[in-house]
């Protein structure tokens, strides 16, 4: 990567600050201060080349160590060439009239690094200050003395200070995007954020030893960084640079807390010289922060420690680690995820079987599961027996090698010593066949095995939970409510978790409409899994929970709490470390932003999590992430792309019929409305099988959007009693408004969907209403209604659907649509004359012809006709009246009463999910 890619982004209100001291009557002087890395050098260069684009004449000189002992040494090629037995005196005068001259044309003059100017240079800047011949913009480090001539510019007025903070988060991320092209996966921009902590200098630093070491790579567009960062000569050059000169204790202190990771003060100072700790606090290279009457040591800058833990001999580390895990192992104190590491990487190293398990668990419950397998790979070899194998196997799960994870349940079966354990043993492994392979029937299986009745409660809540969510992917809501109905979602006993019977219940009952029971169910499973995050299966009770409470808000219809709570849960997940929670929040908000009429920006996340979910994906959701997917390039009108995505669901975890509806939509994409609605009708057919009448509602509608409301509005007008809230009562009147052809009432019910933030649904619902009002002749209300489709059509970025792609625009001349543009910029008939060169009747003739076809009467209501009308179609015109005039389509009670796919398993593609496990993980299952 050269400095050509490298964005100017996140300063445009500095920039801006310093254009306004440079264009204002009398331009004000400006010094630019801050930290090393800042971009303070490239903001003054902007400045100077925005005032070089006005025609100002400017000038760049900058300051160094080596020309500060030659007087006007740094300014030598700005001012004339001298006598070398000139005085001091002459040579000001001579460098102040080159940089005024005779003051017609005021110069502009930047000067990097002033700080280390020789006297007689600052005296130079000082009086041009003074004089105010010139402007200057003056850069100089806040970490370092300012001399007094330069303090003095702001001191006495002659100069506004601009002080430069790191950059936010969301101008890092924007910096990143702006430098790669493509898509950025989420957890790399986190990464790169936390260890630049928005330094543009480390961040650019960071992301040159990506490109060196191989860590940041682009696959499919997506580019992502791999493993931890290896710190590449230039980059350990940079942070030394900033360190500065260090001596043998503050060098020692640094690595002890490099090591060892922040630590209470009164044991760094029995680590280290504490005259050593206190020249690093006062230098600003360790912070101490104090908690009460806790008072906790770190280094100052996250990439100070990797690059001071990277130049740390081998030697040196392991003596290094054993001294902190002694600090660290006070009785009371003890951190047994801290302590098992520091154990592992010392000199000496102490194999605590019972010590690297609760290290293993408290891994897991960090989502650390690289971790999670080293130490409990390290405790088997120290006989850590069957909880050791427990950990291994979800760690392995949780990293996608479910093969390897379902053969160290073999072994651990061997090692099982009592019902809790044979418990916990069919859990994770029941999970693990149901997420890595799909093989649900084995899953059931290994569910029945454990005695009920000989477990304690934590362990049945989770055995009951896993039969609970397994019955619901598999036989549908009943049968899952109906096992986690035997125990209680919640519990009060913090040593009993029942957080995943809650997830499978609240993901049953959101699915059957009844929303605020789940709702109610699922804020009672979070709690739950709070207080127990170490718990066996809390990740899949996390990640389901997550899926059910996002799943409630959106059939409910509460669009925005739906995409506040996934950009909530998206940031706790990068908050974590990597895992396939960063693809599950992703998808959450690709979601969200589909169900918000944002399709565009829904790609762009499911595209990333559709990469995270190619590499592993243990809870079964690709092919979810495939469905909506697909649904958002058809909705672009993409028809291709939704085509291949919707091929690639064919396997795995089905959920709510999105499958069908995808193809659905891919369908409609290529207007073959026919095969839309056959798809959408048996989706919702299917629903009605399993009890999920939320999801049924929401595929009929997709029917009614399409064009066929006849045939499914008695059904949705019965939905009504069974599913809470009001989205299904809409449904059901838009249904009704699109039967009977009403253009008011569908008008009516686009602005509902619109309150809602359902603004895909409104355009439809619009869309389908200019029609109406076409059919019955009303131009006024077809225009009308057309205008307002457009513009809802316009907020969902870019949206193609057959309602939309039915509206016909009015057919104005070029002559007649620059006349209507002017009088709705609000000039008279006589100004339009005059503006266009013609005669005010023929003006008055153009607009009598605007109106006829508008089927308008005024200019007040040109302007709802007109003003919102775009340049060019939304889609195509091809028509698609409200109900399409096909051949009749059999009623939905036929399709349900006839459905051939009636009594099969359609939630779990067995097979198909079994060898796509294997095959992409190229190890087989026996």
């Amino acid at each position: 990567m050269t400095s050509e890619n490298w964005a100017f982004t996140g300063r445009q209100a500095e920039l801006r600050f310093i254009a306004d001291c440079f264009s204002a009557a009398a331009p004000r002087n400006v010094v630019v201060t801050g930290t090393a890395g800042l971009g303070k050098s490239r903001l003054a260069r902007e400045a100077l080349a925005q005032a070089e684009a006005c025609r100002r004449p400017t000038c760049w000189a900058a300051g160094t160590s080596a020309a500060q002992a030659i007087p006007l040494g740094a300014l030598a090629h700005l001012v004339p060439v001298s006598d070398t037995t000139s005085s001091l005196f002459t040579l000001l005068q001579r460098a102040v009239f080159a940089f005024t001259g005779d003051g017609q044309a005021r110069r502009f003059i930047g000067v990097d690094d002033a700080h280390l100017l020789d006297d007689l240079s600052m005296t130079l800047l000082h009086q041009i200050a003074l004089s105010g011949t010139a402007a200057l913009v003056l850069v100089v480090p806040s970490d370092s003395p300012i001399p007094a001539p330069i303090a003095a510019l702001w001191k006495d007025a002659l100069a506004d200070r601009l002080e430069l903070l790191p950059l936010s988060r969301a101008d890092t991320r924007r910096l990143v995007h702006a430098t790669l092209d493509g898509i950025v996966t989420a957890r790399t921009t986190e990464f790169l954020w936390r260890l630049s902590r928005g330094n543009p200098l480390y961040l650019r630093e960071l992301i040159e030893a990506g490109y060196a070491t191989g860590r940041l790579q682009v696959r499919d567009g997506v580019w992502r960084w791999e493993g931890g960062l290896a710190p590449t000569c230039r980059l350990t050059e940079v942070v030394r640079t900033h360190l500065g000169e260090l001596g043998t204790g503050e060098q020692a202190a640094l690595e002890i807390l490099a090591v060892g990771g922040p630590l209470p003060l009164d044991r760094l100072l029995t680590l280290a010289n504490p005259e050593a700790v206190t020249a690093l606090e006062r230098r600003g290279l360790i912070v101490v922060e104090r908690t009460g009457r806790t008072a906790q040591a770190r280094l100052a800058h996250p990439l100070h420690r990797e690059v001071v833990r990277a130049q740390v001999p081998e030697a040196a580390r392991g003596r290094l680690c054993r001294q902190v895990a002694e600090t660290c192992s006070a009785p009371g104190t003890v951190d047994p995820l801290r302590v098992s590491i520091l154990l592992l990487d010392s000199d000496k190293p102490q194999l605590d079987s019972d010590l690297l398990v609760a290290g293993a668990r408290q891994a897991l419950g960090r989502r650390q599961h690289g971790l999670a397998e080293r130490l409990a790979r390290t405790a088997i070899e120290g006989g850590g027996g069957f909880p050791a194998h427990l950990a291994l196997m979800e760690a392995l799960h949780w990293q996608g090698q479910t093969v390897e994870a379902e053969r160290v349940a073999t072994v651990a079966a061997t090692l099982v010593g009592c019902a809790d354990e044979a418990g916990d043993l069919a859990v994770v492994r029941a999970l693990n066949l149901l997420g890595g392979f799909g093989r649900g029937d084995t899953a059931a299986t290994v569910l029945q095995q454990p005695d009920a009745a000989a477990l304690s409660k934590p362990v049945r809540c989770d055995v009951l939970g896993a039969r609970s969510l397994l019955a619901f992917l598999t036989g549908g809501v009943a049968e899952a409510l109906e096992l986690a109905g035997t125990v209680g979602a919640g519990t009060d006993d913090p040593s009993a978790p029942g957080s995943l019977v809650a997830a499978a219940r609240a993901t049953a009952l959101a699915t059957a409409g009844r929303f605020d029971e789940a709702l109610t169910t699922i804020a009672s499973g979070w709690v739950t899994l709070e207080r127990c995050r170490t718990a066996t299966a809390a990740g899949w009770s996390r990640i389901v929970l997550a899926h059910a409470e996002l799943l409630a808000l959106e059939l409910s219809g509460r669009t925005r709490e739906l995409r506040r709570r996934a950009t909530q849960l998206y940031q706790d997940c990068l908050s974590g470390p990597e895992g396939v929670d960063d693809a599950v929040s992703v998808l959450h908000l690709g979601q969200a932003a589909l169900v918000a009429g944002q399709p565009r920006t829904a790609v762009r996340w499911l595209t990333e999590a559709s990469a995270c979910l190619d590499r592993f994906d243990p809870v079964g959701l690709r092919g979810l992430c495939a469905d909506h997917l697909a649904q958002a390039h058809a909705l672009t009108g993409d028809g291709s792309p939704a085509d291949e995505e919707s091929s690639e669901a064919d396997f795995g975890l089905r959920r709510g019929g999105h499958a069908l509806l995808a193809k659905a939509w891919s369908a409609a994409a290529q207007d073959k409305l026919v095969e839309a609605a056959d798809r959408a009708v048996l989706a919702a057919a299917e629903a009605a099988e399993l009890g999920e009448w939320a999801l049924e509602a929401r595929a009929l509608h997709v029917a009614v959007r399409i064009g066929y409301a006849r045939q499914v509005a008695d059904r949705l007008r019965a939905l009504v009693v069974k599913v809470d809230g009001p989205l299904v009562r809409a449904y059901a009147q838009h249904a009704e408004a699109a039967v009977t052809g009403v253009a008011a009432q569908l008008e009516e019910v686009a602005g509902r969907f619109e309150r809602m933030g359902l603004r895909i649904l409104a355009a439809d619902a619009a869309g389908q209403a200019a029609t109406a009002y076409e059919r019955a002749g009303d131009r006024r209300g077809a225009a009308v209604a057309t205008a307002r489709a457009r513009q809802l059509a316009r907020s969902c970025e870019t949206l193609r659907t057959p309602a939309l792609a039915g509206l016909v625009s009015p057919e104005l001349t070029s002559r007649e649509d620059e006349v209507a543009r002017l009088a709705l910029a609000g000039l008279t008939n006589q100004a339009i004359a005059e503006r266009l060169v013609l005669s005010r009747r023929t003006v008055e003739a153009h607009l009598a012809n605007v109106y006829a076809k508008l089927g308008i009467n005024s200019r007040i209501e040109l302007r709802a006709a007109l003003g919102r009308r775009p340049a060019a179609p939304v889609a195509a015109t091809e028509p698609c009246p409200a109900v399409a005039p096909h051949a009749p389509r059999p009623r939905y009670s036929q399709v349900l009463s006839t459905n051939p796919a009636a009594g099969r398993d359609r939630r779990l593609g067995t097979a198909s999910r079994e060898s796509r496990g294997a095959g992409r993980r190229n190890d087989g299952h026996g």
